[in-house]
């Protein structure tokens, strides 16, 4: 019954990591900041907590310190992250809120191709998916490129000002919170 459990909680964990990722990498598509400022902040947290590397043999079934060692940093790490941007954006200051214009210099669509599975070793296509994304200039000059909606996408026109609402994070990133 033991054994049952701890794969359950290898599975659970798995899980936790990869959501973790997930949402991590979603609400980061809608904060203003460079990619390493979270990616750091969650190293930082993995490494402050690296004496902690040994509570993971019940993971790793193991006690080789380097694989523990690298499954604390990752868990503890995606965990981390996630939490680290999730909070900057679901505790922004709503006092903070302002509307902001930016510049539209580009439009851009990205076009991938779908495949299917129709044997034990043969794919098929199945049809094309679009991503469409608005490269703006903000007003103190940085250039960002934001993933958008179609509907956002085809009302857009280059060229042409768009307003987006920011707000000021929890931890002093700025984040979109309407106009994409």
């Amino acid at each position: 019954m033991k054994s049952v459990f701890i794969k359950v909680l290898r599975v659970l964990m798995l899980f936790i990591v990869i959501i973790s990722c997930a949402v991590g990498y979603v609400v980061y598509e809608d904060t203003l900041a460079s990619w390493w400022i979270p990616v750091g902040v969650a190293l930082v947290i993995a490494i402050l907590t690296l004496p902690l590397y040994k509570k993971w043999t019940w993971l790793t079934a193991g006690s080789d310190k380097t694989l523990n060692l690298l499954c604390h940093v990752v868990c503890v790490g995606a965990v981390s992250y996630a939490l680290f941007l999730v909070g900057n954006y679901c505790l922004a200051d709503p006092a903070s809120t302002q509307d902001e214009k930016v510049i539209v210099q580009k439009k851009l669509q990205k076009t991938y191709k779908k495949t299917r599975r129709v044997g034990k070793r043969r794919y098929v296509s199945d049809g094309v998916r679009k991503e469409y994304y608005l490269q703006v200039a903000f007003e103190n000059g940085t250039v960002e490129t934001l993933h958008v909606s179609l509907s956002t996408y085809n009302k857009t026109r280059q060229g042409k000002t768009k307003t987006l609402t920011l707000q000021k994070g929890f931890f002093g990133l700025p984040v979109i919170t309407k106009g994409l």
